[in-house]
């Protein structure tokens, strides 16, 4: 979840970096402003493979399908430059949950899911390269201790692997040096 407001974009490019999924949630009496344009370029630049169009406030235009058309061609005109190939549409309105959880009696023209069972249905599994192992180093632990020779030259590499599969005992190659290594632990954090 990231803020929506221009002067926020930043954290959405870091709350999204790791998303399969972007949902960008568009007021259905303004339509697409700049922002809503700006957040799905950068899905796109961050390579999120999945999108969601949820054009809320459906209330506040009468349940418009003429209005939900014109913003679903307003996205349509500027998405082929873009390389998303699995966006979805659903008009929804939050503040009754209507084609959120239950589909609306409000909206029988709509004949897709309602946002959460189309979240409930996407696959992400094939999204994952599972081929080549990719870890970005954030963090380069040296705990250094004196008094613990087994610490004294540890060097303990952090961060999130980003594509493959890694095993204890794999020989791994540590870029853009070149040193090769050997995985010997692997921890775990989710939090």
């Amino acid at each position: 979840d990231t803020p929506g407001h221009v002067q926020y974009t930043r954290n959405m490019v870091t709350g999204a970096s790791t998303a399969n999924l972007s949902i960008v949630l568009v007021d259905a009496r303004q339509g697409v402003i700049e922002q809503s344009r700006r957040h799905t370029y950068i899905a796109s630049l961050l390579r999120i493979p999945h999108l969601v169009i949820a054009v809320n406030k459906m209330d506040l235009v009468g349940w418009s399908e003429q209005r939900f058309l014109e913003i679903r061609d307003a996205f349509e005109d500027f998405l082929p430059r873009l390389d998303m190939k699995d966006v979805k549409f659903v008009p929804i309105s939050a503040l009754n949950g209507d084609n959120v959880v239950d589909f609306s009696k409000q909206t029988p023209w709509y004949c897709g899911p309602t946002l959460l069972g189309h979240l409930e249905t996407i696959s992400i599994a094939s999204d994952w390269n599972l081929n080549g192992f990719r870890f970005p180093v954030q963090w380069v632990n040296r705990p250094n201790n004196p008094r613990d020779s087994k610490l004294h030259d540890f060097r303990g590499l952090s961060g999130q692997i980003s594509s493959g599969v890694v095993k204890v005992g794999q020989r791994v190659m540590v870029l853009p040096s070149g040193l090769k290594s050997t995985i010997k632990e692997i921890w775990t954090y989710d939090g």
